[in-house]
């Protein structure tokens, strides 16, 4: 946006940076300058309207900041002066210097007219709630119909939930204290029984919103290990006063392990300060080790950031105006135990774009779009130097949003915006409330890893996080960030699906691999690869390959993992040749073994993962490769830090693997059964001992 003299002192500046090279820590960054224009005012929402509609259309205008209130008055003078002319009207109106927006109802020569004036920024529909809170505001027991599903029960460490709410009662089998007799707890908050409904109904807004029957998946046991924290505005939970933090959380894991055989648990929890590499807490180690330890699953939120009343975050970047960038800030880093590289971590995303519709409230604004990251949730990427990675978060999952009134000031838990879940906070007895923080989008992801583990009942840690993770998908608004790293230290692998991450069809199969391996040695693992898969159906087919694997680790070591992992896909190579190639490695120089395209180019690059210990990564094809082998050979390579290469306990390493043949456009074929016809117990060849 140029200042209000239309240029000059932009014009003067250009002028000094050619003559003297002035001001190139500004300019050196501009790769070019280019009009703003109708294409980019077009907000969400036009493209299905289409470029000339008939009739009247409703949208929504946001003008550019004003330096005033006098400014921004007569910008919006030059707005009406267009309606009047083109037989549109303006319906509602807010207007500041910060923020001016217009409600109009606009004939297609209007709107043409609106995406060719400087003065407005955007144009587009009004936003609609997911769900319309008044569809489940005022629903009592008798409005509603469980149906119970079965499902892998998920053990919760938090606050004690509220076994008699209506759609929790028999869902919840157990709630337990490990505190001494003696311990005053504080009356039970609302956190627990807003976590666990996210666990037990993860469709609920969905099928409020179609009123549908409300739908139970599983149960749960829980241990509290939360309180509300008298001392702190608002009560939220605070760490039980009879422990520290990491034994509440051991001594609770251990109990619900041993006495009801959990392997899927759910921690939300997050520190209220970005995590320090230098100075790791005990309670992130702690859960790395109880995950290698007992062979469970962990899943654990990024963490939420402070957002002030006028809409700050503590980094001083304002949520609406300077998104992304602030997420990329070292005070939206991950808090513990985010960190852990063994649990699940998880960012939130907002499923409602719009706050509630309510009379007398024109000018709110959610300040994430839907699917777009939640303005609290922390980013990665995490434990490890490489500036590059995306080790974290894992996953994400819909934790709501924040909105902003016309006058600028936050509104936390706004109805239409934020996470609908089962909540005993409200005296008068509601059976829901709306929430909004990363410790909601947690629970949801420790639904799918509990399906898996229904699924596949056998099926290790590793396995089940690597098929959630192959599952998951980005969101539209994550390719916008077409830079690798910072979309995975805000999106991660994406969403996952328990469908997904349990089933194959026709057109997407998964193969699976659960075992171990010597460290610092590397294994082949074969890959079917079919001849109608290899021809293609004229789509972009993909392989998707997840590792996850669980080596030790101590955190006061600069190397936190004992040991690291890599995966590469080859083609049209023997696999005595491919053998041979990996035994002349150096295990601490290793090289390029094949400088031509029998290496698979997956994406991202297996930089992006030196420090992770799940990785996802894909290669995409629209051309045929009919003239390949009809096996591919995936190569595993283990590498131990130097640190851990003495420890005789640390000699094997246990690993899984899913891979996902995929092409959506296959009509005819059944890429399953061909697979099922040619899957044997996989025949590995292992190297470098």
């Amino acid at each position: 946006m140029l200042s209000d003299d239309q240029g000059d002192a932009l014009a003067q500046a250009i002028e000094r940076y050619r003559r003297t090279g002035d001001l190139r820590s500004f300019f050196d960054l501009i790769d070019d300058i280019e009009p703003y224009g109708p294409e980019d005012r077009r907000g969400p929402g036009l493209d299905e309207i289409g470029q000339s509609f008939t009739g009247r259309q409703v949208v929504d205008i946001g003008l550019w900041v004003a330096s005033d209130w006098d400014e921004a008055n007569a910008r919006v003078h030059v707005v009406e002066t267009i309606l009047e002319r083109t037989q549109s009207s303006i319906l509602l109106r807010s207007v500041t210097a910060r923020r001016t927006y217009l409600r109009a109802e606009v004939t297609a020569i209007g709107l043409g007219d609106l995406l060719d004036t400087s003065v407005v920024e955007f144009v587009r529909t009004p936003p609609v709630p997911f769900i319309d809170f008044r569809e489940w505001w005022n629903l009592g027991e008798e409005d509603l119909r469980r149906v119970d599903e079965p499902g892998a029960v998920v053990g919760i460490m938090d606050d004690a939930p509220a076994t008699a709410h209506p759609l929790l009662d028999g869902c919840i089998l157990s709630v337990d204290s490990l505190a001494p007799s003696e311990y005053p707890w504080q009356q039970p908050g609302s956190h627990g029984t807003e976590v666990a409904g996210r666990v037990l109904y993860p469709k609920l807004a969905e099928e409020l919103r179609d009123l549908a029957p409300i739908t139970a998946v599983g149960t749960v046991r829980a241990v509290r290990i939360l309180e509300p924290d008298p001392n702190r505005q608002g009560n939220p939970p605070r760490f039980a006063t009879y422990a520290v933090p990491h034994e509440l959380v051991a001594d609770a894991i251990r109990h619900l392990h041993r006495e009801y055989r959990v392997r899927i648990f759910n921690l939300s929890v997050g520190y209220a300060e970005p995590f320090n590499d230098m100075h790791l807490d005990p309670l992130t180690e702690t859960i790395d080790e109880l995950v290698r330890e007992l062979d469970i699953v962990i899943v654990v939120p990024t963490g939420n950031v402070d957002i002030d009343l006028n809409g700050y975050t503590t980094s001083g970047h304002h949520i609406l105006d300077d998104k992304p960038e602030f997420f990329y800030t070292p005070q939206h880093r991950l808090s513990e135990p985010g960190p852990a590289a063994l649990a699940l971590t998880v960012g939130s995303i907002a499923q409602s774009g719009a706050p509630a519709e309510i009379p007398n409230r024109f000018g709110w604004r959610a300040a994430a779009e839907a699917y777009e990251a939640s303005p609290f949730s922390r980013s990665g990427p995490g434990l490890g130097t490489n500036n590059k990675r995306g080790n974290k978060p894992d996953l994400i999952h819909f934790g709501g949003n924040t909105v902003i009134t016309d006058t600028g000031q936050v509104v936390s838990n706004d109805p239409g915006a934020s996470v609908v879940t089962t909540s005993s906070r409200r005296a008068d007895g509601r059976m829901f409330g709306a929430v909004n923080g990363t410790s909601f989008a947690a629970p949801a992801v420790a639904r799918v890893a509990a399906d898996v583990k229904h699924a596949y009942p056998d099926a290790s840690a590793n396995l089940i996080r690597a098929l959630v993770a192959s599952s998951a998908d980005h969101p539209s608004p994550a390719e916008t960030l077409t830079e690798p790293h910072k979309r995975l230290r805000l999106y991660g692998f994406g969403t996952p699906s328990s469908n997904r991450a349990t089933d194959s069809d026709n057109r997407r199969v998964t193969m699976t691999y659960d075992g171990e391996m010597s460290t610092d040695t590397v294994q082949i693992h074969p890959l079917p690869m079919p001849e109608v898969f290899r021809r293609g159906s004229g789509g972009e087919r993909r392989i998707t390959v997840a590792l996850a694997f669980d080596p030790p680790v101590r955190r006061q070591r600069r190397e936190y993992l004992a040991g690291a992992m890599t995966i590469d896909i080859y083609r049209n190579i023997d696999p005595n040749e491919l053998a041979e190639m990996l035994v002349r490695q150096d295990p601490d120089e290793s090289r390029e073994l094949a400088r031509d395209v029998r290496q698979l180019k997956l994406d991202p690059g297996t930089n992006t993962f030196s420090n992770a210990t799940l990785q996802v990564r894909t290669w995409r094809r629209k051309k045929t490769f009919v003239d390949d082998d009809d096996t591919f050979f995936i190569v595993v390579t283990h590498k131990a830090q130097t640190w851990a290469r003495q420890n005789s306990e640390y000699a094997m390493q246990r690993y899984a693997l899913a891979v996902t043949l995929e092409d959506q456009n296959l009509v005819q074929a059944d890429l399953r059964e061909l697979l099922t016809q040619r899957v044997r117990t996989a025949a590995r060849v292992r190297v470098r001992t």
